[in-house]
């Protein structure tokens, strides 16, 4: 099935600021079911893909555990979309704070365009991960079911166990600053220079951690504000609170099916969305139809190993993610008989042994704490 590429259609919010939003579609006539994603990193970003013993190869980011082409082949249209403030997207980007009424609007308007069949669902790696579960809370009718991919709550985002994240927080803030001043390189409002030398402090990132105070970031200052907030605000106090609610997994109606790595920084976030869901989840068909994967990848590596070690072609995610999104999507969005509500709802990859195991909950019903 051949594929028609919109790009950059500029989709009003509902307090009128307009995201840059691009659409993969069937090129034949109809009306089909949409997966959209939603992700600051840039929709248009190309990147190299290595596969061993394949050769590199040039893909989109958010393929990052998705063949958009075999997707659309299935019959589903992919809406891409550029947060609030970054890259081609009008406004000004605040970590966390728009993605509730934005992506909820965004699938309001997916649901509503003649090559859509009214029934949407989300998927996506990361902060791509988190704007699911938040345009989740609002309940857009169309909103069928979701897919969030190693996902970072709120406040553990910075912090964990108390211990502020200092790598993960300062390099993220410093590439997003980087990019912030290559945007307003364009529009006109900062210098060559200054994006000079955003490029070689993102270079640089341990000359970075070095410095003291942890504050003493000047480069950020105006460029990614919610770095000092969150080096100010090290429990979860009201500014956390206004971000997150109390009843946030009530909010939550949807199936959803998690996807985590062994090895990733966010897998205690994964497995607790997923037990806070079952637990709390907003409707029963949300409680009882949570699904979660565990393999044996790093945060956005879906390869076949992590840095020495390979797990074989078992662990090889790009083929099987692909197929569990497809086999997920077409059940809520096609309804499709294809047995997902009877199946096990955990999945596993077994270290060392590097083999695929299911599972009826997690943590394992017989497991046995020392």
């Amino acid at each position: 099935m051949s594929m028609v590429i919109e790009e950059n259609i500029m989709v009003p919010m509902r307090d009128g600021v307009k995201l840059a939003t691009d659409v993969y579609r069937p090129a034949q006539q109809g009306q089909w079911p949409v997966l959209v994603t939603r992700l600051p990193y840039n929709k248009d970003r190309r990147f190299p893909f290595e596969y061993p013993p394949f050769t590199k190869e040039k893909r989109i980011f958010l393929e990052l555990n998705f063949d958009s082409a075999r997707v659309v082949e299935a019959g589903y249209v992919i809406v891409a979309q550029d947060t609030r403030g970054r890259f081609a997207s009008e406004g000004e980007f605040e970590p966390f704070v728009h993605e509730v009424e934005d992506g909820a609007d965004a699938i309001t308007w997916a649901a509503s365009q003649p090559w859509s069949s009214g029934q949407v669902g989300m998927f996506g790696v990361s902060y791509q991960g988190l704007t699911q579960w938040e345009a989740a809370r609002e309940q857009p009718a169309a909103l069928r079911a979701i897919a969030p991919s190693q996902s970072p709550g709120w406040h553990v985002y910075p912090y964990q166990g108390g211990a502020f994240l200092l790598g993960v927080a300062l390099g993220w803030a410093t590439g997003v600053a980087m990019e912030e001043v290559q945007r307003r390189v364009g529009q006109g409002r900062a210098t060559r220079a200054e994006l000079e030398e955003m490029m070689q402090a993102s270079g640089d990132l341990p000359a970075l951690f070095r410095r003291l105070s942890l504050v003493d970031v000047p480069l950020l200052q105006g460029r990614a504000p919610y770095y000092f907030d969150w080096l100010a605000h090290p429990t979860l106090d009201e500014y956390w609170r206004t971000l997150i609610q109390e009843e946030f997994y009530e909010q939550v109606t949807v199936p959803a099916l998690t996807i985590a790595g062994w090895y990733d920084h966010f897998q205690r976030e994964d497995l607790e969305h997923y037990q806070s869901m079952r637990q709390q989840g907003g409707s029963a068909l949300a409680r009882s139809l949570q699904h979660l994967v565990i393999g044996p990848w790093s945060h956005g590596n879906f390869l076949r190993g992590f840095r020495e070690r390979t797990y074989g072609a078992a662990s090889f995610a790009r083929d099987l993610l692909t197929d569990l999104h497809l086999r997920w999507f077409d059940h809520w969005l096609k309804g499709i008989e294809n047995g997902v509500e009877q199946e096990k709802p955990v999945r596993i990859f077994v270290m060392g042994t590097n083999v695929w195991r299911e599972e009826e909950d997690w943590p394992l019903p017989d497991t046995q704490y020392r």
